[in-house]
């Protein structure tokens, strides 16, 4: 079974109902093309359904879970065992952000993976504020306009406007663990 369908068929158990709305289906997707391990999607949802009592559940929209997401993201990142492999992926990573923003980079070797995420993370920051800047007045308006459903979450919002911004370039997450 895939990804979406998984959690598709989840996020309906937990709920309650016979279908997602277009929202959820929509954050379903973004976590998805996102990298985002399922296994922490999954907890995060459920961690967020729990905290609110059945018959409420249904009315809940789905994309209010991704505070618990984010904070299991970072948890199941520091948890992955370090190796020398990150290492690598760290200069390959390295290697295409230089070439995404056009300058050689001066950055000193990270001595642990969670450094080491934090510097493309930031990276990722920049390379994403100067495709936004990029753009035109016309075309920012639309691109926020397409997203304005999950404006009352500022940081989704801005990672679903990231996101878009990276895919419209080809461009995939710097973050070491999205392949």
């Amino acid at each position: 079974m895939s990804y979406y369908r998984e959690l598709k068929d989840f996020v309906l158990q937990l709920k309650g109902g016979f279908f997602l709305s277009p929202r959820d289906r929509w954050f379903l997707k973004f976590l998805e093309e996102g990298g985002y391990p399922f296994e922490v999607v999954r907890e995060g949802i459920r961690r967020f359904f729990l905290l609110h009592p059945p018959e409420k559940r249904s009315k809940l929209p789905l994309h209010m879970s991704f505070g618990h997401i984010q904070k299991l993201r970072q948890l199941y990142t520091k948890d992955l065992k370090a190796s020398s492999s990150w290492k690598e992926k760290f200069r390959k990573k390295l290697s295409l952000a230089e070439e995404l923003l056009g300058q050689k980079l001066h950055i000193q070797e990270p001595e642990s993976m969670q450094e080491a995420e934090q510097v493309l993370q930031s990276l990722e920051s920049e390379l994403a504020k100067r495709l936004w800047e990029a753009l035109s007045r016309e075309e920012k308006k639309k691109l926020v306009a397409k997203f304005a459903v999950f404006k009352d979450r500022e940081d989704l919002l801005k990672a679903m406007i990231k996101q878009e911004l990276f895919k419209r370039k080809g461009i995939r997450s710097l973050s070491l663990f999205v392949d």
